[in-house]
């Protein structure tokens, strides 16, 4: 079973209670802000024990939530290259609500807390405790799409398990490979072109750059690609652009 994961957004909240996460149950990611240059000794001393399953991420650059965008895009990577991984983003911060709500409803566990409270995204119980976290800050969760997301791997056919076993291995690997590439050939096309100034202009410009279309995730996952290298800036529907 995948160890969970809990990303701190060290720049809005300093937990003060990792003595309560066991050591090589979890993985523990702190976001540090370009000018948080110095570490409290009490955090050091805390995270030691986690050993390679604790890790500082510092940002380079200062902008409106640019530790935000990074928990983003390493949750979709994460997300990606760790099927089954469960998330816990701990911060005041509720602007995350709608990113936790639409990870609950493609069916990736995930949760909000604005301190460690002890029980990390760990289990199917941890599980659901996020799901209701999350339905108490942002209401009406969309719970109908996860039966969707279950309904083909329920649904396999018998006689496909010898050849699907060793596409199923294939794709795991290269669905970051192939959101790194896309995003590649999006970039040279946006340096080329003139730019859209509109988020949903953009998304509609980079399905059309694929044949045949791409689907929403995949554009999702360029777009969240395109924030996290920082070659993009989205505020509200607006895109600006550091090509």
């Amino acid at each position: 079973m995948s160890k969970p994961y809990v990303l701190i957004d060290f720049e809005n909240v300093q937990p003060k209670a990792l003595d309560r996460l066991q050591p090589g149950a979890v993985r523990i990611k702190v976001f540090l802000g370009q000018h948080q240059t110095r570490l409290m000794l009490e955090l050091v001393q805390a995270l030691q024990p986690f050993g390679a399953d604790a890790e500082y991420i510092a940002i380079q650059g200062n902008g409106p939530d640019a530790v935000d965008f990074h928990i983003a895009f390493y949750i979709g990577r994460l997300a990606a290259e760790d099927p089954g991984a469960t998330f816990t983003i701990i911060s005041k911060d509720k602007g995350f609500d709608p990113l936790v709500r639409h990870l609950i409803g493609i069916g990736i566990p995930c949760q909000r807390l604005p301190d460690i409270e002890g029980t990390p995204a760990a289990s199917k119980p941890a599980a659901k405790k996020a799901a209701k976290a999350v339905e108490k800050a942002v209401p009406k969760v969309a719970a109908k799409k996860a039966p969707a997301k279950q309904a083909p791997v329920k649904q396999a056919p018998v006689k496909q398990a010898a050849t699907a076993a060793p596409a199923a291995k294939a794709a795991a690997p290269s669905a970051a490979k192939g959101t790194s590439t896309r995003t590649a050939e999006v970039v040279a096309r946006l340096k080329k072109s003139s730019k859209p100034a509109k988020m949903s202009t953009l998304r509609s410009s980079i399905k059309s750059w694929f044949k045949p279309a791409l689907d929403d995730k995949a554009v999702d996952a360029i777009v969240q690609s395109l924030q996290g290298s920082k070659a993009i800036v989205v505020d509200g529907t607006r895109v600006s652009y550091a090509l």
